[in-house]
């Protein structure tokens, strides 16, 4: 399913949390891990011919140092017997990482949602916004903790995986069929079925007319009937994978919401969806949900890309 984790840095403590789960993904999966920074561009007052300073020069200094910065954050993983490569661009942080991740598609991007700025930083948030909604490329995204609450040596236990019952949101089962078996996790299946606000909601935008409250009982009986055999057949399609520790969770409320609070309840867990499915009363967009957990969850998010 992938082939490297490229984990971008910006040479602050905060990026290089990225690194652990990068680790602990790559030696499950026995697939290098691709360091890259991303330095600004050498402004031309920088530069002294007269001292013998060019632009040129500087920029190979600038590239020098950041491989050896990389070399350094890299070394733990090195040690844990992961292969890695290190490398530097000049340039625009959030385009040179996507156009790195291009290069091979089975690529998977590992971020942390943000990281301190300054001279010769990014800002690990807007660029991490930037690469989500602009890559192709799946990406793990970790949100970034206080310096003393890191865990150097993170484990993962369960894999929930949010579905609205579209074919674009069970984009993601392939990546949780590659998973599962590498890092002997339990898969829980959410699905978030509509709240009655969300169904009068829904009806009164779509049928313009009065509605009768009394519908809402037996909407919401059917919906959770599908929604029940739905769970069921995703299950038996990951058994005939191989995927057998599988659990189904049927919900009410607003689906960023109630993920949320299962990601938050399920400790030592990975959020796996696609970034988008259809909208309607009973399946919610998933380009929203994926930015709320993205911000707000304490636990790493994967992000797949579906396409249209």
């Amino acid at each position: 399913m992938y082939t490297r984790i490229l984990v971008p840095l910006d040479g602050s403590s905060l990026a290089e949390q990225a690194l652990p789960y990068a680790g602990l993904l790559a030696g499950a999966l026995n697939i290098p891990v691709s360091l890259l920074n991303v330095f600004d561009s050498v402004p031309p007052q920088f530069a002294d011919p007269g001292r013998g300073l060019y632009e040129t020069q500087i920029t190979a200094s600038y590239r020098d140092n950041a491989i050896d910065y990389l070399q350094k954050a890299g070394s733990g993983l090195k040690q844990s017997g992961v292969t890695i490569t290190a490398d530097a661009h000049e340039g625009n942080a959030a385009e040179q990482i996507i156009n790195e991740a291009e290069k091979d598609p089975d690529t998977l991007i590992a971020m942390v949602t943000h990281g301190r700025s300054g001279l010769g930083r990014w800002v690990l948030g807007s660029v991490t916004d930037k690469v989500l909604h602009a890559t192709t490329n799946p990406l793990l995204i970790a949100h970034a903790q206080d310096e003393a609450s890191v865990n150097p040596q993170p484990t993962l236990k369960n894999l929930i995986v949010p579905l609205d019952g579209s074919p674009l949101a069970g984009r993601v089962l392939p990546h949780v069929e590659a998973l599962v078996p590498a890092l002997g996790l339990n898969v829980i299946l959410v699905r978030v079925a509509a709240s009655s606000d969300d169904y009068y909601r829904y009806v009164d935008m779509s049928m313009g007319a009065a509605i009768d409250t009394s519908r809402f009982d037996e909407y919401s009986h059917q919906a959770e009937a599908e929604a029940a055999t739905y769970l069921e057949k995703v299950k038996e399609q990951l058994s005939g994978k191989g995927v057998t520790s599988v659990e189904e969770r049927l919900v009410a409320g607003s689906a960023a919401g109630a993920i949320l609070d299962l990601a938050q309840e399920t400790p030592d867990s990975l959020v796996a969806l696609t970034t988008h499915g259809r909208s309607g009363v009973e399946r919610w967009v998933l380009g929203s949900v994926t930015d709320r957990l993205v911000r707000h969850s304490g636990q790493p998010v994967l992000v797949i890309r579906a396409d249209d």
